[in-house]
């Protein structure tokens, strides 16, 4: 049987979760997945839990064992081996909506498109709270190109995420864009480069993955931020020096999806880091290397750093920057923009 849709699963000591999100694959469609574990080197023994399911399921789950290189190098592998139609990325401590796959794979046997966008929800697992992201469009269903999806879609960015993309395959190997590797928060290349060449987009009112947040383990955890804040340099100048390139729809697609990392950037230097001058003077030298190297996504994220800044003397740290996003009057200021 043909397989539809490949879903790469980069691993690295996923042992406590690994079986789960697995677990959630094992659907009725089973036969038209393609589904690859890319254990990065593991310690812990997740490998021995990937082959009992590749024992049982030997037509659709497959292990590929290599030396760690990074949850980029995952995704570089599993892309060269992709048998589906279309490729996804899972990582091993989430997991898909079982039961909204086969709707999901019948929808990319019936299209062509570059990009299909669905949305996802977040799970935080400190407390219990989940939250809906996803996009509003026009239509769903009905294929977009950058330039109307830029023009026209509200809160696009909600969907055109690492959680909510899922690419052609032959559209994605055909780009010969790599992912970086041996860094962390390359999922943000992995939802720019790409999409910024994807002729037709494809929005689907289809909730397919979940994202668990709220561990201090994670890389996205303020902790691991700042202990990575390189990682995050590293990625945005490759974002700056190859978005500045574009033009059009995908220069202000990749310009608009630098900026969100850079504001991530900014929120960890300057609320995370107790050295406070230190995050100011970390922050100054990035918006210096923007303003010179990529001005617009600069002029984007002025007025945030000032703000930043100015929370930072205050002594306000990243709780009560949540607290202030989250308040009823910031709410009515910010006009419920996608991008501020």
């Amino acid at each position: 049987m043909d397989k539809i849709l490949s879903i790469i699963i980069p691993s690295y000591n996923s042992k406590p979760f690994l079986a789960k999100c697995l677990d959630s694959l094992l659907c009725e469609c089973i036969d038209k997945l393609d589904i690859i574990v890319v254990n990065d080197g593991s310690t812990d023994g997740c490998e021995k839990i990937a082959e009992e399911y590749v024992a049982k399921y030997p037509g659709s789950i497959s292990l590929i064992n290599k030396e760690n290189g990074g949850h980029g190098s995952g995704i570089n592998v599993g892309s060269e081996k992709a048998r589906g139609k279309y490729l996804k990325v899972l990582d091993a401590d989430d997991r898909f909506l079982t039961e909204n796959i086969p709707a999901f794979v019948k929808a990319l046997e019936n299209t062509a498109a570059d990009v299909v966008l669905t949305p996802h929800h977040t799970i935080n697992i400190s407390n219990g709270e989940v939250k809906s992201w996803r996009c509003f469009p026009p239509q769903f269903g009905k294929e977009y190109t950058m330039d109307e999806i830029m023009t026209q879609w509200k809160n696009f960015d909600r969907s055109l995420t690492f959680h909510g993309i899922t690419y052609r395959t032959d559209f994605f190997r055909s780009e010969g864009i790599k992912m970086s590797e041996k860094v962390f928060y390359e999922d943000h290349e992995y939802a720019t480069f790409p999409c910024s060449k994807a002729k037709s987009i494809l929005p689907l009112d289809l909730f397919i993955y979940e994202y668990r947040i709220g561990d201090v383990t994670q890389s996205v955890s303020a902790e691991n931020q700042l202990k990575r804040i390189g990682h995050t340099e590293t990625v945005l100048k490759r974002m700056t020096a190859e978005g500045k390139d574009f033009t059009g729809a995908a220069s202000l697609y990749c310009a608009k999806k630098t900026h969100l990392l850079l504001l991530s950037f900014l929120v960890t230097s300057l609320l995370c880091d107790k050295d406070r001058k230190a995050g100011r003077k970390r922050a100054d030298e990035m918006m210096s290397f923007m303003d010179k190297e990529y001005h617009t996504v600069y002029e984007m994220s002025r007025k945030h750093c000032k703000i930043l800044k100015t929370l930072n003397r205050l002594h306000i740290g990243l709780n009560g920057y949540n607290k202030i996003l989250n308040s009823k009057l910031y709410n009515k200021v910010r006009h419920n923009k996608s991008f501020d």
